[in-house]
C-alpha cells in the first residue's frame, strides 16, 4: 500500500507538469512550435523518457524564443520590441538540462547501487537536487506560458 502512495505522490505531480509542458507549447503559435504538444507525453515512457525528456526541454526553449521574436518582429502588437528583446534567447533552457541531467545522474547512480552494496553513492543527492531544479524549471515555464497567453490575448 505504501509503494502504490508513493508511486501516486510522484505519477500526479509528473502529470500536471506534462500538462503545463502541453499547454505551455498551445499558448505558441503553431508555425513557431518546434514540437506538437502532445509529443511532451513520451517523456512517461520508461527508460526513453529520461532522453526524450532533454528534447523536449530544448524545444520548448526555443519555441519560445522563437515565438517571442515573432513578437518582437510583429509591430501591430501593442508589446514594445524593447520588452520582448530584453527576454532570455533561450528562456527556461539552462534550468531545464539541469534538472534533466541531475534526475538522469541520480537514477543511473541509485540503480548502480544494486550492483554495489555498502559502496557510498551520492545517487539520492543529485535526485533531491534535480527535483529542486525541476520545481524552478515548472515555475519558469509556468511563468513564460503565463506571458505567451498575455501576449495572444493583446493581440487580438
Amino acid at each position: 500500500m505504501f509503494q502504490i502512495l508513493l508511486l501516486l505522490g510522484f505519477i500526479i505531480p509528473a502529470i500536471f507538469f506534462l500538462i503545463t509542458q502541453e499547454r505551455t507549447l498551445l499558448a505558441i503559435q503553431p508555425a513557431n512550435r518546434l514540437m506538437g504538444p502532445g509529443m511532451v507525453w513520451l517523456q512517461l515512457i520508461p527508460g526513453f523518457g529520461l532522453v526524450w525528456q532533454f528534447v523536449v526541454v530544448r524545444k520548448i526553449s526555443f519555441s519560445i524564443s522563437k515565438e517571442m521574436e515573432f513578437v518582437k518582429d510583429d509591430s501591430i502588437l501593442g508589446i514594445s520590441a524593447q520588452t520582448v528583446g530584453k527576454q532570455n534567447k533561450r528562456p527556461t533552457l539552462a534550468i531545464g538540462i539541469i534538472y534533466c541531467s541531475l534526475i538522469s545522474i541520480g537514477i543511473v547512480l541509485n540503480l548502480s547501487r544494486r550492483f554495489a552494496p555498502g559502496v557510498p553513492m551520492p545517487g539520492p543527492l543529485f535526485s533531491l537536487s534535480g527535483m529542486i531544479c525541476w520545481i524552478i524549471y515548472w515555475i519558469n515555464l509556468f511563468g513564460y506560458k503565463s506571458k505567451l497567453k498575455q501576449m495572444a490575448v493583446s493581440n487580438r
